[in-house]
């Protein structure tokens, strides 16, 4: 998946009760597997949204770049 649509599966998850998410695949599938994590946590432990989870995710994968 596109970072995008996994930010986005991950977030309609939690919102739906999930406790966690296996990104597992998602994550290391990423050219900025550091940064994905990142924003994954947020979706999970902080409730950001999608959104708020790609524009971190493009902050840290261009400060890694």
């Amino acid at each position: 998946l596109e970072e995008m649509d996994a930010l986005t599966m991950a977030y309609n998850a939690v919102q739906q009760g999930a406790c966690g998410v296996d990104m597992g695949r998602n994550i290391f599938q990423s050219d900025a597997p550091k940064a994905m994590i990142q924003a994954v946590g947020k979706v999970v432990h902080e409730n950001a949204t999608p959104k708020e989870a790609f524009e971190l995710f493009q902050t840290l994968k261009n400060e890694e770049g």
